[in-house]
This record gives structure tokens, sequence and C-alpha cells, in this order.
């Protein structure tokens, strides 16, 4: 599931659109005409490619942050 947010701030609109691929194929041809933005995804590399043509800053997901931060939490020795 791919989800976009956009339009000016008092209009804006959420498009939910189903693709089963997470090919880079897939977010050029969503984001086509979409510029000087944020592109909010992990950090699978496919996504790289259309953060460089439509000049997107590309930023992470703050649940896999999170994840490692668990997981650095969880390898401390109990006490």
């Amino acid at each position: 599931m791919w989800v976009t947010l956009g339009g000016l701030p008092q209009q804006q609109s959420v498009l939910f659109e189903y693709d089963p691929s997470r090919a880079r194929e897939v977010p050029l041809r969503l984001l086509d005409g979409f510029t000087h933005g944020y592109l909010q995804t992990d950090g699978y590399e496919g996504y790289n490619e259309v953060c460089k043509q439509n000049n997107l800053i590309h930023v992470g997901c703050w649940d896999h942050a999170r994840r490692k931060f668990r997981e650095a939490k969880d390898g401390q020795p109990k006490t």
C-alpha cells in the first residue's frame, strides 16, 4: 500500500494506492511531477532514484529507528 499526502495546507488530500511491488518504478510513477518535498520511507535503496530525480529529501521511518533503540536496550545485561 502506497500512501501520499499532498496539496495546499488548507486543501490537503491523502491518496491510497495499491501496488504489489516495492520496485523503484512505482514511486517514480506515483511521484511523477512532485518535486521539492519529503519522502518518508524505510531504508530500502529503491527509493533513492525518485529522491534524486525529483529533488526530494529522503527521511527515515521512526519505527525502524525505534526498533534499533529497543534492540540496544534488550541487549544490555540484566541487573
